[in-house]
Order: C-alpha cells, then structure tokens, then sequence
C-alpha cells in the first residue's frame, strides 16, 4: 500500500507536508504490517481527513432552492379517482 496521491483541492500545511513526505517511503505489502507502520497510517489518514475537513469549511454552502407545494384542486369530482 502506497501513500495516497496529493490532491489539489487540499491545502498542505508545513507540519502535514512533513507526516505526508514520511508516509510516502511507507509500503505496506503482503504479510502482517508492524504496529509502527499501522500507526504511521493512522496518522497519515487522520492528518488528511483534517486538511479535507477544513476545506470544506472554508467552502461556502451552495443555496437550497426549494420547490413550493402543489395546490389541491378546491373541488373533485366524484368517481375522478377511476380515471
């Protein structure tokens, strides 16, 4: 397993470009990974789901246009339920 490709909508801090530069050399093949290398995931994964999170709120939401409700017909003819 290989370190996620950097993506351009995320902004890389100082401190995060470090941890990302880090797990980059990180592979973690076949067998049972060492908990050195489990941790190094972990914090690889958290740091950029902190950077994702943070874009997002600097992210105005888009407005929500919602459409009116339909009117009931004043009257309805008996047997109208049939056609």
């Amino acid at each position: 397993m290989t370190a996620p490709a950097e993506h351009p909508d995320v902004p890389v801090s100082a401190d995060d470009a470090a941890a990302l530069s880090l797990a980059a050399s990180i592979r973690i093949v076949k067998g049972n990974p060492t908990a050195e290398e489990v941790a190094t995931l972990a914090a690889l994964l958290i740091a950029r789901m902190r950077l994702q999170q943070e874009a997002r709120a600097q992210q105005p939401e888009a407005p929500v246009h919602r459409l009116p409700l339909p009117r009931r017909p004043t009257f309805v003819a008996p047997g109208a339920w049939a056609s």
